[in-house]
């Protein structure tokens, strides 16, 4: 009932729905009551006429139990128990669903239909990495399964970027509820008018940034927006070891390019001023930077004549939306290999 009263408030639509059903919801579990319930109450709602359709619903669990994957695969209405469950994740190590499977696989196929699929510990425990490093939530095993799943679908294009996803991200690893949940613990603050203010970068990262010996690759991101640069920023330093640099605007950019080169460049070409593609041919027309590797990463839907003025001058070209973190970390090792 919370998603469906909450999702228009981050409706794009002119005029949002009072209450909204997502295209997906992801859920990892070990025996199915969980989403059960769930799609119980989509089920109310659509029933009550104050949802138009009820999500497609995606279950995740361990490969080192997973029953109801693999009956879900093979089109069997009984999972067959697991025996001996072989993960380390043991919030999802029931071996037998029992009846919670073969109700929740009848519901799904007799609504929005879905999928049952299965990620290794080795891949959860990557997501629970990759999503403290990039959105700064400390969320259990179980949960991080559920992130590894949505990682693994996405990848294989059976969610699409225009959809609404839910994913229950069923627990974190903090357990601050002793102390916040005190008498008195409401409080109302306005943060309208606060901004953090600059802070220097500590620990490892900031370490890394001081070196000049080579043995790291020196990334420079160029991109007038702050968030683009961060997320990219973000996966970067997640998944590998560079020394990364921003830059606002085509200008800054080029004068970091005096200072200090790097060993490559990843481009934005919509920016004010000076857009991508004159700082391309800037850098491409110097002498000791014609030959940095240049990867372009935008939001524009390129025309043919636009994608003929960069044949030749780049090293890639990925469009905004349309990758996963892997895809640009796995093209710059390529580059910087």
């Amino acid at each position: 009932f919370e998603i469906a009263e909450q999702l228009p408030r981050f409706s794009q639509a002119q005029v949002p729905p009072k209450w909204q059903a997502p295209d997906w919801y992801i859920q990892a579990v070990s025996g199915g009551l969980g989403p059960l319930g769930v799609m119980k109450g989509f089920q109310e709602l659509s029933a009550m006429g104050w949802i138009d359709a009820i999500p497609s619903m995606a279950i995740i669990q361990s490969a080192g139990c997973a029953p109801m994957v693999h009956a879900w695969k093979a089109d069997m209405p009984v999972a067959e128990a697991v025996l001996h469950p072989n993960t380390h994740i043991t919030t999802l190590t029931t071996g037998d669903p029992g009846r919670a499977y073969t109700h929740l696989r009848e519901q799904m196929l007799a609504a929005a239909g879905g999928v049952m699929e299965s990620v290794t510990d080795e891949e959860a425990f990557r997501a629970l990495h990759l999503v403290a490093k990039l959105e700064g939530l400390s969320v259990e095993p179980a949960a991080a399964a559920a992130f590894a799943g949505l990682i693994k679908l996405a990848k294989t294009g059976l969610l699409q970027r225009d959809q609404v996803i839910v994913l229950n991200c069923s627990g974190h690893t903090m357990p601050v509820e002793g102390q916040l949940l005190v008498p008195g613990w409401a409080q109302d603050i306005d943060t309208s008018e606060y901004t953090l203010p600059e802070q220097p970068r500590e620990g490892l990262l900031a370490a890394l940034e001081t070196l000049d010996d080579g043995r790291f690759k020196h990334i420079l991101i160029v991109d007038d927006e702050a968030d683009a640069r961060r997320l990219i920023r973000r996966v970067l330093e997640a998944q590998g070891n560079y020394r990364v640099h921003e830059a606002e605007s085509g200008s800054e950019a080029l004068l970091q390019f005096e200072t200090d080169p790097p060993d490559l460049v990843i481009l934005d070409l919509m920016m004010p001023g000076m857009d991508g593609f004159t700082v391309l041919e800037t850098l491409k027309s110097k002498s000791g930077h014609s030959d940095i590797p240049i990867i372009v990463v935008t939001a524009k839907e390129l025309s043919l004549q636009e994608r003929s003025k960069l044949h030749g001058l780049i090293d890639g070209l990925l469009i905004k939306g349309d990758f996963l973190g892997d895809d640009l970390v796995d093209h710059v090792d390529t580059i910087l290999d």
